[in-house]
This record gives structure tokens, C-alpha cells and sequence, in this order.
């Protein structure tokens, strides 16, 4: 079992919750609204693609970083035979990995949007009582208020039945600091799971 920690971002129970939501088929008559990609060329992580129909997510694409080349082309056209009903696409570009797949996509006139974690956020917290350090605090946390079961109709978030998605949503620890929430650095947390949490990382992109 996975011991809860008091600064965790996303509450265990909340994650397990939506996995025990999640049925083997979308639901019907909702098309596909984006997909969320973490890219990872080459090394020891994985390209994870993570298809959204609405709450429900669709099992993770995982491809190992070595099976892609570094020109990105290979993922965007895995990306592309993944789309359905003219989706989004929301690219991971914080590390430098993603910039040439989102190139390749947008020069397809695919609509995608690139990700990048450092940026400032301008936006605050639902009951708007604090504000993001950065877009990276800002998205995770946006996806603990879509996964919280005390707001009107509880959540309708429906996630696989993903072992190690359990543990990369709930591996985000946080901290307050002058009115904002910060997530502890991506260098410490990839240490401490001793990985990149880049299932998570696709889901809360989508």
C-alpha cells in the first residue's frame, strides 16, 4: 500500500476512486477531447500518451524512450494515428524532448498546444484562495480539484486501473509559499520515485 504523505498534492483514496469509476469502454456518443503527451527520446523513460473522452481516460500508450528517434517524428505520427475527432493534442515541451514533435505536429496543422511547466501561471485556486508557482503546480492541481469527490455531483473523472498511474498521481508533494502552491522541484520528486512520473504526467496534460 502507498503510504500517504500530509503534503501530497493528490490524495490516494481520490486517485483510487476514479479508477474504480473507470469502465473497459468510453462512454457512449463522447468522442475523443485531447490527448496529453509526456515525451521521453531515448534514455530509460517512456513516451506516455494519455487519450481523454471527457472524464474518461483511456488505457496509457507507453513506448519505451529507445524505441523513438531524436527527430520526434516517430511520436507525432503516433500521436496523429491515435487522434480521433480532431482532438487536442497537449505536448510536454518543458524539457526540450517535446519541442520537435510539437513542430511536426503544428507544421500538420494538428491542433496542439505546448506544455511548459516553468511558466507562470496567472490563475488561482477554485475557491480562489491561493495562487500557482507555475504552470506544473497549476495543471496538478487543477487535476486534484477535478478528482475532488466533495464538489456539486462528486467527480466524474474515470481513470485505467493503472498501477504505476496510482503511484506517479500520487507522487506530487506541495508546499505554500507567500500566497502560491509550489510543487516540490521535478529533479527531487524523479529521485525520490527513482523515475519520471510520465503517466501522471500525460494524464493531468490531457
Amino acid at each position: 500500500s502507498i503510504r500517504e504523505n500530509p503534503e501530497q498534492v493528490i490524495p490516494t483514496a481520490w486517485i483510487r476512486a476514479a479508477q474504480a469509476r473507470w469502465t473497459p469502454t468510453p462512454p457512449a456518443g463522447v468522442p475523443m477531447c485531447s490527448i496529453g503527451a509526456d515525451i521521453a527520446q531515448g534514455g530509460s523513460d517512456n513516451n506516455v500518451l494519455a487519450p481523454r473522452h471527457d472524464g474518461w481516460y483511456a488505457p496509457l500508450i507507453v513506448i519505451p524512450g529507445k524505441d523513438t528517434p531524436l527527430e520526434g517524428t516517430d511520436v507525432a505520427g503516433l500521436l496523429i494515428s491515435k487522434r480521433r475527432d480532431k482532438c487536442k493534442i497537449v505536448v510536454d515541451c518543458g524539457g526540450g524532448y517535446g519541442g520537435p514533435v510539437f513542430k511536426h505536429l503544428r507544421d500538420n496543422e494538428i491542433d496542439v498546444v505546448a506544455y511548459k511547466g516553468a511558466e507562470a501561471s496567472h490563475v488561482r485556486t477554485r475557491d480562489n484562495s491561493l495562487g500557482f508557482y507555475n504552470k506544473r503546480a497549476e495543471v496538478v492541481w487543477r487535476f486534484r480539484e477535478a478528482l475532488d469527490p466533495d464538489q456539486p455531483q462528486g467527480s466524474t473523472i474515470a481513470l485505467p486501473p493503472d498501477t504505476v498511474l496510482l503511484s506517479d498521481l500520487s507522487s506530487w508533494i506541495y508546499t505554500t509559499e507567500t500566497g502560491r502552491i509550489k510543487l516540490e522541484p521535478a529533479e527531487k520528486q524523479f529521485k525520490r520515485i527513482n523515475r519520471s512520473p510520465d503517466r501522471g504526467v500525460a494524464v493531468v496534460l490531457a
